[in-house]
């Protein structure tokens, strides 16, 4: 089944390296200047993980012995070669074994160009062809201490992870074994870092760019713009032209906001009037051409906008009522928390 010839067992050397976030919005994926730094290993064009060499690092003799399971079917071989708590559900890592067994009879593992090692887990990228199609799945695989790693059949949903599998291989783009790193300027113009991630084994960190709004001195242009945007939204809003509110939307995220004004009751529509007027933007992070803009207000306390820069220079409010894994870096967990603090997002301020 497998058509390449044996090669080099070993990565190459590990290295930092800095994937761009990718943020879904409703008319689709774009690329941010928000950079998640993990550690990256490259290996070589040959089918590597077919060589019986010993000298293997721990990721890469789990790989190549979950591999060398699946070819086999070899149900037992699979089960201790999994991490505990997924293996202790038998029923559900039979169904997934079958399928893994099944899967293997009909596909090929061209390649695995790349893996990624990240708070507490390696994930290898490997591209595997069908008669339909040929795309990357990641097989993940959990650190157990000790350069042990267990493999995840059911793969995990961490916040991370959700980003790198964005990043590498983004759903409806054609498999590309080099990924879009984010420049050095992008890197460098960080002014914050934080960890999503909880383990302290290859803890990854996301950079990001951001500033009060009201920091000393000139406001910037994007602090200007947003400042500019959201009165001009509320102006609307306290004039009910909701017409003119829906210029500032996607306009995916305005028709929605549409249908439901014209269906809900004018309480309702009140309710939201006033939700929005009450927002107060204080922090701007500047991701073009992804802006993210955190607001008070006196009843719900933090909440998030994020904006999109368009072709002519303008800001939309994006995904209004839409929710993806942005939601869980900027919304959620370590972020939002800086966020709600007396001094918002000093904690995770680059020193």
């Amino acid at each position: 089944m497998f058509g390449l010839g044996s090669g080099v067992a070993s990565a190459q050397d590990a290295r930092t390296v800095y994937a761009a976030m990718t943020f879904n919005a409703e008319a689709g994926p774009m690329r941010t200047s928000a950079c998640l730094q993990l550690t990256e290993r490259a290996y070589p064009a040959t089918a590597w993980w077919e060589n019986a060499a010993g000298n293997a690092s721990g990721p890469d003799r789990a790989f190549k012995s979950v591999i060398a399971a699946m070819k086999q079917k070899d149900r037992g071989a699979l089960l201790k070669l999994t991490d505990p708590t997924q293996a202790r559900d038998t029923a559900r890592f039979d169904q997934q074994a079958n399928a893994f067994f099944q899967q293997f009879q009909s596909i090929q593992l061209l390649g695995v160009p790349r893996a990624y090692e990240f708070d507490g887990l390696v994930v290898f990228f490997g591209k595997f062809r069908s008669q339909r199609q040929t795309v990357f799945v990641p097989l993940v695989f959990a650190y157990e201490g000790e350069d042990s790693f267990g493999f995840l059949p059911s793969r995990t949903k961490t916040v991370t992870f959700n980003i790198i599998e964005d990043w590498f291989a983004p759903s409806g783009s054609p498999p590309a074994d080099t990924p879009a790193y984010c420049s050095d300027s992008e890197v460098k113009r960080a002014t914050h870092r934080v960890s999503l991630g909880t383990s302290t084994w290859r803890p990854s960190s996301l950079l990001l760019t951001g500033a009060p709004l009201d920091a000393p001195g000139p406001p910037s242009t994007v602090a200007a713009q947003v400042k500019s945007t959201i009165d001009q939204m509320r102006a609307a809003l306290r004039k009910s032209d909701v017409d003119e509110f829906f210029k500032y939307m996607t306009p995916e995220g305005g028709g929605r906001l549409r249908q439901w004004f014209a269906a809900t009751e004018e309480k309702d529509r009140d309710e939201y009037k006033t939700a929005f007027i009450d927002q107060q933007p204080f922090f701007v992070f500047d991701e073009s051409p992804l802006i993210v803009v955190y607001t008070r207000t006196r009843t719900s306390g933090v909440q998030v906008l994020y904006f999109t820069v368009t072709a002519d220079k303008r800001l939309l409010w994006t995904n209004s009522s839409h929710i993806t894994v942005s939601d869980q870096v900027f919304k959620q967990g370590p972020l939002f928390v800086a966020a709600g603090s007396p001094e918002p997002f000093r904690s995770v301020a680059i020193k």
